[in-house]
């Protein structure tokens, strides 16, 4: 890789003397070469192996006046021995190669022999990591610039951006542990240069220098100012959920709201669309309606054509009725909107959906579109029309969606999802829960690896699937009259052994289930709800060859069998083809047979 590298350059991070270009021998041991005592890096920066720990703790002891010029023994004499080895044995490999590579290497056992004063690791001036096999150095500074460093694009010398300071900046090399007047991180990034204007006393990163003055983020309705201090008080990021510290630059609430963000988690990809909205006018508040009221029991909602009207489930024994909107079933005491024409009914909740929504989990406003109109894959070849994923859930869905209102943008959210708020109050943890877009082992499944987000509690640093999240806090079971729990596990199960009252095999009561307290009968939550839960029965979708599928329950005396697994079919719900008799257990199943 040496050929990439000049023997000699001039670096803008060190004008003042060229640097040489040190190429150690690909057999060359690394934990020879350390620092010299008058680099600014401390030992406590560095880490070593077991082997060497008492070679820096007794380097550590040598003197700290001696000459920076002076090659300095090592700790130890076997240590020196080593390094006389060595040398020796790199002279006989050596004897064959031209008088340039000696000169190259007599060089670089200098400087490594030279390093040994004080036993650090020398690092990099630009990225802060440990110097590589070919670096560059000035041996009047003890400067050193690791070689990939040095073929990074050259930074301006000075940067004038009257909106960020109003003096021209200049770069500043030298990483510092202080931090920056913009963000208040510090300044030792090595993933960030820093500019400073030295009349000022002002330090900042160079990507804070052009972080935009106003923006609008979906966590929030109204507009965010970059402000280099806020009031006195307690604030917390409306992203992170940390303490926002007051004496440096945040984005504030432009409407005097008591709301801030850490100008980094502000500008976060997945948080902020892009768009500085400086001089931009706002656009007028639209909040459309989702219904026009008729009278008090009366609506005509925008998904449908006809009139709804308020009624109430009082008993089991009326017929079932799902929401058109989360495609659940519609429960005893539960208020819905039916229509007066037809089986088209709403619950009360769904109903008051409002067309526009602003969520954290995406930095673009979504609309609530009534059906899924586009196409889901069902394989790599092969997709469904008038079907969706949830791309919070990961679940199926044939019910509302919001979709994202940009035409680049596929995201897509069924109502469930999209109706958590946040914080979160869920019974499944004490605390709040926030969408803190942080991840980790999900309490409710014990999963990170398949879910896309989570919901974070900062006291106790949980997590909560969106996934789990979203799953009903009650459910209707046919052979129960009562409404079944979400039960979210029990510490002592000693009391005794549940099973599952559908698959009749043993329950886990550590894990979530669903249990009517009054019968007490308990069932797994896929056994009750099944692989999708958002299937909804008499829905009809078209597959890749044109055929019609349509959904029907599965609640007959004698259980139908799959017509590509030939099992019989254990799902709530059954994969009817409409023009023909077979039935399939899931979407997997028809994918194997068409």
């Amino acid at each position: 890789m040496c050929h990439f590298f000049l023997p000699e350059i001039r670096h803008p991070f060190h004008p003042s003397h060229p640097l040489t270009l040190i190429s150690l021998k690909p057999d060359f041991d690394l934990y020879k070469l350390a620092s010299r005592s008058n680099w600014i890096y401390s030992f406590s920066d560095l880490e070593y192996d077991d082997e060497h720990k008492d070679d820096v703790a007794a380097a550590d002891d040598e003197d700290d006046d001696a000459d920076n010029n002076d090659v300095v023994a090592a700790a130890d004499d076997d240590d020196a021995a080593d390094v006389d080895n060595d040398a020796d044995d790199d002279d006989a490999n050596d004897d064959d190669d031209d008088d340039d590579d000696d000169d190259d290497d007599d060089d670089a056992n200098a400087y490594a022999s030279a390093s040994l004063s004080d036993g650090t690791f020398p690092k990099c001036k630009c990225c802060r990591k440990r110097l590589e096999r070919e670096f560059y150095h000035c041996s009047i500074c003890k400067f050193s610039l690791n070689g990939n460093c040095s073929m990074r694009p050259v930074p301006p010398n000075t940067i004038s951006e009257l909106k960020s300071h109003e003096h021209t900046l200049t770069l500043f090399p030298i990483r510092l542990p202080l931090p920056c007047d913009v963000c208040g991180l510090s300044l030792s990034d090595a993933e960030d240069l820093v500019y400073s204007c030295l009349p000022c006393s002002h330090m900042v990163h160079r990507s804070c220098i052009y972080l935009p003055r106003v923006i609008q983020i979906t966590r929030h309705s109204h507009r965010l100012s970059l402000t280099s201090s806020l009031p006195s008080g307690d604030f917390s990021c409306g992203v992170c959920r940390q303490t926002v510290d007051i004496n440096y630059g945040q984005y504030s609430c432009n409407k005097e709201c008591h709301y801030a963000v850490h100008s980094k988690c502000a500008t976060r990809n997945d948080v902020w669309d892009g768009r500085d909205l400086e001089g931009v006018p706002e656009d007028p508040e639209e909040d459309i309606e989702p219904f026009l009221r008729i009278d008090e029991e009366t609506i005509k909602h925008f998904s449908h054509e006809h009139y709804l009207k308020l009624h109430e489930k009082k008993t089991i024994c009326e017929k079932d009725k799902f929401c058109e909107a989360c495609t659940l079933p519609v429960m005893i005491s539960q208020r819905f909107y039916g229509c007066m024409q037809c089986d088209f009914a709403l619950d009360e909740a769904c109903a008051s959906l409002p067309r526009k929504k602003y969520l954290p989990i995406h930095k673009h406003p979504l609309t609530l579109q009534p059906f899924a109109t586009g196409q889901m894959p069902l394989s790599p070849y092969q997709d469904i029309n008038n079907m969706f994923r949830c791309d919070g859930c990961r679940r199926r869905g044939v019910g509302f969606l919001y979709k994202c209102s940009l035409r680049y943008c596929d995201f897509e959210l069924d109502v469930r999802c999209a109706s958590l708020p946040d914080p979160l109050s869920h019974g499944c943890h004490p605390h709040d829960l926030f969408f803190n877009l942080t991840k980790g082992d999900c309490m409710g499944c014990g999963y990170d690896d398949y879910i896309s987000y989570f919901l974070e509690c900062i006291k106790c640093i949980t997590f909560l699937g969106i996934t789990c999240a979203s799953l009903p806090s009650e459910a209707h079971y046919r052979h129960d009259r009562h409404p079944l729990t979400l039960c979210y596990g029990e510490e002592d199960t000693t009391s005794g052994q549940y099973w599952c009252e559908k698959c009749e095999s043993k329950l886990d009561a550590t894990e979530w289930f669903y249990t009517c307290d009054s019968c007490r009968i308990t069932l797994h939550v896929n056994c009750l709800l099944g692989e999708d839960i958002y299937m909804k029965p008499r829905h009809i979708f078209k597959l890749p060859s044109g055929r019609d599928v349509e959904i029907a329950r599965n609640d007959g005396n004698s259980r139908q069998f799959c017509f590509s697994c030939t099992l019989r079919c254990a799902q709530p719900y059954v994969l009817k083809m409409a023009d023909g008799d077979e039935h399939f257990c899931t979407l997997t199943c028809i994918v194997r047979s068409v």
